[in-house]
């Protein structure tokens, strides 16, 4: 039944998560994408039972079937009482480790939602046309401005907020550039604490 797509979390920040993403739990993720990926090994030419024990037992065709359904059909994630067309969004599902669902905090506003315990619902749709219509009119890129006011519905606070000073308000303007190959180079370098958020940067890739 309709059961068999659904499921429910916990929730946890996750700053890393661009605002159209959520992490999802691995177990939930196989649970829920389950009947979605026997469906596509079967069309794939792998017999229904096969199929079946293969989604059981996460072989490496699962799970690169799974990893296929999560970027063609996203979820809907929701937060009750759901008030507003804000309160139940889509999102392109990953993987996680974590044991909850992990969502970027720039849409916490829309759900009425922060993370000292709240539980959100996510359901995976089942039609083409709930799929598409999901990706076309319900992602939070794709709802900027709020309907009501014309205001921007999504915007950088707290915690972004004193990153963006952190990042802008307190450039070294004494030391050289540091140069880098790419961008990712510079982030990797950021992460292994080589250089901070006011250290300028010169990027030579084209």
């Amino acid at each position: 039944g309709a059961v068999d797509f659904a499921g429910r979390s916990v929730i946890a920040p996750n700053p890393e998560l661009d605002m159209d993403q959520v992490a999802l739990p691995e177990d939930n993720a196989w649970e829920i994408y389950k009947p979605f990926v026997v469906r596509q090994l079967v069309r794939q030419g792998m017999p229904r039972l096969a199929a079946v024990r293969a989604a059981q037992e996460r072989s490496a065709d699962a799970r690169e079937a799974l990893v296929a359904e999560m970027q063609a059909r996203p979820v809907l994630i929701n937060r009750a009482p759901t008030l507003h067309r804000y309160g139940i969004m889509a999102a392109w599902p990953r993987l996680t480790k974590n044991k909850v669902l992990e969502i970027s905090p720039l849409v916490t506003k829309g759900f009425g939602a922060d993370f000292d315990g709240d539980t959100m619902n996510y359901h995976v749709p089942t039609t083409d046309e709930a799929v598409q219509e999901a990706i076309d009119r319900m992602l939070p890129s794709r709802n900027l401005f709020s309907a009501a006011t014309f205001d921007v519905h999504y915007k950088p606070s707290h915690e972004y907020a004193g990153g963006l000073y952190a990042a802008s308000a307190r450039v070294d303007t004494q030391s050289k550039p540091k140069v880098f190959a790419t961008i990712a180079d510079a982030i990797r370098a950021y992460k292994r604490g080589e250089i901070g958020a006011g250290q300028r940067v010169e990027i030579i890739e084209a």
